[in-house]
């Protein structure tokens, strides 16, 4: 893809509701990307995994500098989530090279379904009470590992997933506090999208110049909605984002 300095515009909005709501970027990226820019489903997965990898990596970075990570969940999770996503990504070299077209298509309905499901979960945090924890001191690490193969599923097959849904289902299974369970989150993420983007970079589907681009304006982004999320009304804005990726979700099911 060519230099477009819009593209800068478009990280930015992305990178300001990441800081705002603390949801991931695949959520919101991915769909911009195909709906938006218009990129083929495969494309836009490979360059939001590469674009999401920095950003992980820069929140990893400043987690651990403030020591608000568990490594054993960290560890914990990635025994299910990277081998789920090297499978993922397996799953789609081999359709590729059976059905282009059918990939491209089935994809982006794929795309759609994680969109919903991602959707539900963040309206059922916006709307519900704190959510219950477990009662056990130990982490449940059968529990967990599963949680981090369905996430490396998802992340693996849509880029979507490795900070909503893993992070809403995490809250019945690890008795943390929230910014711990938050940066834990994090690093995993970095661990996992690093694996995944390094699959799809093999397989070509990483548009390295377009990520560049996005990163421009997301950095900056996150900092000022990291800023201002002390001031804004979180569950108004996880409430509209949910709607928001229901209809994402919605229109690339039906997409022809």
């Amino acid at each position: 893809m060519s230099s477009d300095p819009a593209l800068a515009a478009y990280g930015f909005v992305v990178g300001l509701l990441v800081g705002l709501t603390g949801m991931g970027g695949g959520v919101l990226m991915t769909p911009l990307l195909v709906l938006g820019l218009g990129l083929p489903a495969t494309a836009a997965v490979g360059t939001d995994l590469a674009y999401s990898l920095f950003t992980k990596l820069a929140g990893s970075w400043q987690h651990l500098r403030q020591h608000t990570v568990d490594l054993a969940l960290v560890r914990t999770l990635a025994l299910g989530s990277v081998p789920a996503s090297v499978i993922a990504v397996g799953l789609l070299a081999w359709l590729k090279d059976r059905s282009p077209a059918g990939l491209e298509t089935g994809l982006a309905r794929a795309i759609g379904a994680a969109l919903v499901v991602a959707a539900a979960l963040l309206a059922w945090r916006a709307l519900s009470a704190e959510a219950p924890r477990p009662h056990a001191v130990h982490h449940r690490r059968f529990a967990i590992a599963a949680v981090g193969a369905l996430g490396g599923l998802l992340v693996g097959l849509t880029s979507v997933g490795s900070g909503s849904v893993i992070m809403a289902l995490l809250v019945f299974f690890v008795p943390l506090e929230p910014r711990t369970l938050v940066g834990s989150d994090v690093v995993h993420a970095a661990i996992l999208v690093g694996v995944a983007a390094a699959g799809h970079a093999l397989l070509g589907n990483v548009d390295v110049v377009l990520a560049a681009q996005l990163l421009v304006g997301s950095i900056p982004g996150v900092l000022i909605g990291s800023r201002l999320t002390l001031r804004t009304p979180r569950r108004f804005l996880q409430a509209g984002l949910a709607l928001l990726l229901i209809l994402s979700g919605l229109r690339l099911l039906v997409r022809p």
